[in-house]
């Protein structure tokens, strides 16, 4: 939502308290990215998740693919694509390079055993390859569409990523991101981010998520291309903070294009297999109302995380005058709206308000959960590569709203529900 004019005002104000009590958490002089903590299933004795990772690939490197509309930066500037729009989608791949300079594979996996609080390895782009601009049958495009296919080939699912960060984060820190969840994946999904342009202080918010609005067509044809250019078995989609509407927007958009066809027309045509908001920023009501009913058709399954903990969506909430998805105030539905919630099977639900550990790396209270909190990134990797039901994956259905919840007991839950899917991954005695 654009904030209205009689709202800047109070946003100046309270994004300049913000800034301030953020200082600290980014230096944009010398940036030092890392590698997020690992999620608990890594840390399960029970458990090798090593294993999936295919003999070529046992190193420290990963393989991001990316699309962005960002401006290359200048000629002898750090870094490689700048906030500026560049006004064109550029296709490529980024090589993202994992933990100390003196481990191999083995030392990389061996540091997964360490607590959150200790969990800073270090991570950074070693290369980009641009392939080029974006277009109907570019050779760019060929290029792109070969990459992913050679990791699909290599890989045990045959499943794509494609993510849609939210504001304040880089080029570089969006694809360190992703190559963190590339490797724990397995290195078994071709994982690709939508990079827009975006500035690093607190007060872009008020241009940057309005102004990316416009590239809502850009994501719709990312998806379209993957979906149909591709072997990809199936598709699993992020949206993140202010990313999340984005995404929205894509997936109704490409639901209005074909919009004769019914729910297993279009997973034949865009295999999505789950649509995943986390901490999104997207006004609760147009998402019940406007969202939902294409995301019900375009996809096998809409996920979303909430927290009654996020500050940034608190602030959201405040500027808007309504809430968020990722922090709901459910009385602002109707009770038949909230009755068809309820009742969606397509539709999932979870409150991560009550987990223990961390549920942030440094930037706003209580946002960045689902990678700073083992826990949670634990229910998010598995959702992306079992698609089974929440219940499956160790959590419990709350009471009243219908939301799922993590149990005391979750770890123990969680790996013996992958020790009895996956004996692949049991360890040697």
């Amino acid at each position: 939502m654009i904030p209205s004019r009689r709202n800047i005002g109070l946003a100046l104000l309270l994004l300049a308290f913000l800034a301030a009590a953020l200082q600290g958490c980014t230096d944009d002089a010398k940036p030092r990215w890392t590698l997020f903590p690992a999620p608990v299933i890594w840390q399960d004795p029970r458990l090798d998740l090593a294993r999936r990772v295919p003999q070529d690939k046992r190193d420290r490197d990963v393989r991001v693919l990316y699309a962005t509309t960002r401006a290359p930066v200048r000629a002898g500037d750090a870094g490689h694509y700048s906030r500026l729009s560049g006004g064109v989608v550029r296709l490529g791949l980024a090589e993202v390079r994992l933990g100390e300079p003196a481990w191999g594979f083995d030392e990389l996996v061996e540091s997964h055993q360490l607590t959150p609080s200790e969990d800073l390895r270090p991570a950074h782009v070693t290369s980009v390859t641009e392939f080029g601009g974006h277009g109907e049958g570019s050779a760019a495009e060929d290029a792109f569409v070969a990459a992913i296919e050679r990791q699909l080939a290599s890989s045990g699912s045959g499943e794509a990523v494609i993510y849609v960060p939210g504001y304040r984060a880089t080029f570089e820190q969006v694809m360190v991101l992703m190559g963190g969840w590339g490797h724990y994946l397995g290195r078994s999904s071709a994982v690709i981010a939508f990079s827009w342009p975006t500035g690093t202080r607190a007060w872009d918010y008020l241009r940057d998520c309005s102004r990316a609005q416009a590239f809502v067509p850009d994501i719709a044809a990312l998806v379209e291309l993957v979906a149909t250019r591709t072997r990809a078995s199936r598709l699993n989609l992020i949206g993140f903070s202010c990313g999340g509407p984005l995404l929205a927007e894509a997936l109704t958009l490409l639901r209005a294009r074909y919009a004769g066809e019914d729910h297993e027309a279009l997973q034949r045509r865009y295999r999505i297999a789950n649509a995943i908001f986390v901490a999104a920023d997207v006004d609760l009501q147009t998402f019940a109302r406007s969202h939902l009913p294409a995301l019900r058709d375009v996809s096998r399954r809409t996920e979303v995380y909430v927290s009654e903990n996020d500050g940034a969506l608190w602030f959201a909430a405040l500027l808007a005058r309504a809430s968020r998805i990722g922090r709901p105030r459910f009385d602002e539905l109707t009770v038949e709206e909230l009755e068809t919630l309820a009742s969606d099977e397509r539709l999932v639900g979870v409150d991560v308000t009550g987990v223990p550990g961390p549920h942030e790396l440094g930037g706003m209270r209580g946002h960045g959960y689902w990678v700073a909190n083992p826990w949670i990134s634990t229910d998010v990797l598995l959702s992306m590569i079992y698609p089974f039901d929440p219940r499956w994956r160790g959590l419990e259905h709350g009471p009243g709203r219908g939301l799922w919840t993590f149990p005391d007991d979750y770890p123990e839950r969680v790996g013996a529900a992958v020790y009895e899917a996956a004996p692949e991954l049991r360890r040697a005695d």
